[in-house]
């Protein structure tokens, strides 16, 4: 027999338990903080595509939504910690809720462990076409002056609502957040002239701005521009020190091991980086980030860091979600 056919025939031995032990494994079950057909869904599904062909084993999407958003993870509890569950969740869940809730339906840091930031999405700031201001941040707010404004956001309890109140410290105007139930409830009262602008994420407003019935005017990321309108600036680069994502991120039930952790970091961050599910993700709105689980603490910590006394300032704490 050939030498080179011989060495074949000894790495296919080699590696065929491993693949045996992939094929034969249970699926691995992925957690969805959204029901069918919602951004994380879509986002949930298209890695479950790429993690099937990365580590030969069946994947399987599971759309836990309601419990006001900690549904996936709750999710958790009673789960093997043997790396065959995933929970997607989000900064609101794993970062903001001790902030908010004084009653929180999970302690997060005590019932989660960080596998991997998934992505970064920018929240942004939306007013008519025709609004004054030259179609920037800055040039609106002074349109505004004394008067102020009233911002319509799409939650009581996410980000938009204390970004609100930020921006009305840092400027001194006198601008409110009114709550609405959602954000697809915001656009037709922006384009309807009932509010004069709109905070949620900066998806949500992305075709009425390509479309010209109304205008982003800033959006959050820290630094860069975003992909999906690479022509409006941040609220950084306005005199508003708004930086924010509203970002998805993987756990794991605790004491998952630590090669097991790191070999589903890395296959995560592998096919997040993959340039056809990149773009797929882009045109969803969604900056692909990856990385390891040290990565993803030290984000939630900084996050924390930031809004807490925004939110402590704003004098709003909900009882539970």
């Amino acid at each position: 027999m050939p030498l080179f056919t011989r060495r074949a025939l000894g790495l296919v031995a080699l590696a065929a338990p491993g693949i045996a032990r992939a094929q034969n494994a249970p699926p691995l079950r992925i957690l969805v903080n959204g029901s069918a057909g919602s951004s994380v869904d879509l986002l949930c599904r298209t890695l479950a595509d790429g993690l099937r062909e990365r580590l030969g084993r069946a994947i399987v999407v599971d759309n836990r939504a309601g419990a006001g958003g900690f549904a996936s993870a709750m999710g958790v509890r009673g789960a093997p910690a043997d790396g065959s569950v995933l929970i997607q969740t989000n900064i609101g869940v794993s970062a903001l809720s001790p902030l908010v809730f004084r009653k929180s339906p999970m302690d997060p840091d005590a019932e989660l462990a960080a596998l991997c930031h998934l992505t970064d999405t920018p929240f942004g700031i939306a007013v008519k076409a025709d609004a004054p201001g030259g179609g920037t941040l800055s040039g609106w707010l002074a349109s505004r002056g004394s008067r102020g404004a009233e911002i319509a956001v799409n939650s009581a309890t996410g980000l938009p609502r204390f970004a609100v109140h930020l921006m009305a410290a840092s400027t001194g105007q006198p601008l409110t957040p009114v709550i609405y139930r959602s954000s697809g409830a915001i656009i037709p009262d922006l384009e309807g002239g009932h509010v004069v602008a709109g905070m949620t994420i900066g998806a949500e407003f992305i075709e009425q701005h390509r479309g010209g019935r109304l205008r982003l005017l800033a959006q959050s990321l820290g630094e860069g521009r975003w992909t999906q309108a690479p022509e409006v600036a941040r609220f950084n680069e306005q005199g508003v020190d708004f930086v924010a994502s509203a970002w998805n991120g993987m756990f794991l039930p605790p004491g998952v091991p630590e090669p097991v952790r790191t070999q589903l970091a890395e296959a995560v961050t592998a096919v997040l980086h993959t340039p056809a599910v990149a773009a797929k993700l882009r045109s969803f709105g969604m900056e692909p980030t990856g990385g390891m689980p040290a990565g993803l603490r030290d984000r939630i910590a900084a996050d924390r860091a930031r809004w807490a006394p925004v939110i402590a300032a704003s004098g709003f704490k909900a009882d539970e979600p």
